[in-house]
């Protein structure tokens, strides 16, 4: 279902596909890379992770079947060609349907945590806009439980300096679907439940 729907809205999205039966990690080298001459961006790793850099892990004990997308600056774009702002990735069962998951991941490699607050609240607008463009255009439905995850993999969880309050996080599930973690590693239980 959601393979299908981004073959028919964003082909250019369905054509980077990479299929995973492992645990997946996520790393983004934009900010190591950018003075060097080859420029590097954000990377799926399976199934071992990168040695020179922290990342995202997305723990694949039951081995199921699942997709990623690394988004980069033409993943979503405006009339005008520039690029709108988006999350890292987005992952999701290779086989689903109205009841799979489907997660999106936004990493901040800082490592003090008196920047947490702008960085995650940064995260979270760039996932909420991402999964808006994915909803929007009914790539998923209401029903598919949606995991927004913002990631600080230089820092040790919980990160310092910021939290949510339950009752919006409860709200968000309530009315959206939406489950919205500050985590370094989740792990797929089946196709339609991540334990986070």
């Amino acid at each position: 279902m959601i393979k299908g729907n981004i073959q028919s809205t964003y082909i250019h999205q369905h054509n980077t596909i990479i299929d995973f039966t492992d645990s997946i990690y996520v790393a983004d080298y934009t900010e190591n890379t950018k003075t060097l001459a080859v420029k590097r961006s954000v990377e799926f790793f399976s199934p071992n992770p990168p040695t020179d850099i922290q990342y995202f892990s997305i723990l694949n004990i039951p081995k199921l079947p699942s997709v990623g997308i690394a988004f980069n600056n033409s993943s979503f774009v405006y009339a005008n060609g520039n690029a709108m702002t988006q999350c890292e990735g987005v992952f999701f069962p290779s086989s689903s349907n109205s009841d799979s998951w489907i997660l999106f991941c936004e990493l901040k490699y800082s490592s003090k945590p008196i920047r947490n607050t702008n960085n995650l609240r940064k995260a979270i607008n760039q996932l909420f806009r991402t999964q808006y463009y994915y909803a929007s255009r009914n790539i998923f439905s209401r029903t598919n439980n949606c995991y927004l995850i913002a990631s600080l993999p230089i820092q040790s969880e919980p990160f310092t300096n910021f939290s949510l309050p339950q009752a919006f996080l409860t709200k968000l599930k309530r009315t959206r679907n939406i489950v919205l973690r500050m985590k370094n590693s989740i792990e797929i239980i089946d196709s339609n439940l991540l334990a986070v």
